[in-house]
């Protein structure tokens, strides 16, 4: 395939899962789920290998929100069970995994069950193997055939929890974001974009 073939391609095939996952997932546990978030204790945001790089956003968005957050890291089985160990009932679980389903995934969140956490799961399938942990499910589809796993559905599900999340704490998000914009102008943490001449 050509350059712009392949792009076509890949686009149109987000495009269709997207399309899926919007006709698919569980508007009332996605509600659950926001509940469940702003009523826990501490929020565990857990995602192996390439979930990894969609459970950091969520942590990093959860946090700037005032949300206890913890991101687990699963470099090895011991770490992961020292990140949680102490869970309990009051706490909440968003666990991400997707093919091939990650063991250390599958051990934290049987752990957190069996200490009464809520689970809230965010994977492809009514058969993966976390569903059956879960207290609420929510069903982003993806497409494992290639060699790039597509993770855009579950981003866009994330994309969906972080909005309704700052819609929850307006007044708190707001003045959390006036604060860092004044530290960020202030040790200039970020580039002003480049002005084009007139």
């Amino acid at each position: 395939l050509a350059d712009k073939d392949i792009l076509k391609t890949v686009l149109s095939s987000d495009i269709d899962k997207l399309r899926q996952t919007f006709e698919t997932v569980s508007v009332d546990d996605f509600s659950a789920s926001i509940d469940t978030i702003m009523n826990a204790r501490r929020v565990y945001v857990l995602g192996a290998r390439t979930c990894f790089s969609i459970a950091n956003f969520l942590g990093f968005y959860l946090n700037l929100i005032s949300l206890d957050v913890r991101l687990i890291t699963t470099n090895s089985a011991s770490e992961t069970f020292e990140q949680i160990f102490d869970i309990n009932e009051n706490d909440v679980v968003i666990a991400i995994s997707y093919p091939r389903y990650s063991r250390r995934t599958m051990n934290a969140v049987k752990f957190a069950h069996d200490k009464k956490s809520k689970i809230i799961a965010i994977t492809d399938s009514e058969i993966s193997p976390i569903v059956k942990y879960s207290d609420h499910k929510l069903i982003a589809h993806s497409d494992m055939s290639n060699f790039v796993d597509s993770l855009v559905a579950p981003l866009s599900i994330i994309n969906a929890l972080i909005v309704a999340l700052v819609m929850r704490n307006r007044e708190k998000v707001t003045e959390n974001f006036n604060a860092l914009e004044n530290i960020w102008d202030e040790y200039r943490v970020y580039e002003k974009p480049i002005e084009k001449d007139e």
